[in-house]
């Protein structure tokens, strides 16, 4: 307790003998500055490899729910025939695809649509009936 209780009275600025108060250093401002942008560069680091990989799986959930509202689509009766229509899901693509999925597909009463929309199409593939991301473009 005693150690505490010296290493924080200890006073930062030193008078000297005019009476002129002296405060930090040259070399102590530059060792601050030092490590304060060694600690910025560092975090910047972390925090845009976590967006990247918030990113990833954003792009993954979406792919996932795209998959399941089609899946449910056609388990309801919906074709997959190119083109529009009604109770119909072009699934030549993910671009035509989407689109539609996002509209909603009514069948019998029940309306399958993707909530919130996927608004960028263009980062997705489909093969078949999966819908799957492409790792490294917006969700």
């Amino acid at each position: 307790m005693q150690l505490i209780h010296k290493l924080l009275s200890v006073r930062r600025t030193r008078v000297t003998r005019n009476g002129k108060i002296r405060g930090l250093s040259t070399a102590e401002l530059v060792g601050i500055i030092v490590i304060v942008g060694i600690l910025g560069a560092l975090g910047g680091t972390y925090i845009t490899g976590m967006i990247t990989q918030s990113k990833t799986n954003t792009g993954n959930q979406n792919a996932q729910s795209l998959t399941t509202t089609l899946s449910s689509a056609i388990a309801g009766g919906a074709t997959t025939n190119a083109g529009a229509g009604v109770g119909n899901v072009d699934i030549t693509s993910a671009a035509t695809a989407i689109p539609m999925l996002n509209a909603g597909v009514a069948i019998g009463g029940v309306t399958y649509q993707m909530n919130p929309p996927i608004a960028n199409a263009g980062s997705y593939t489909l093969a078949g009936n999966t819908f799957s991301y492409t790792v490294g473009s917006a969700p």
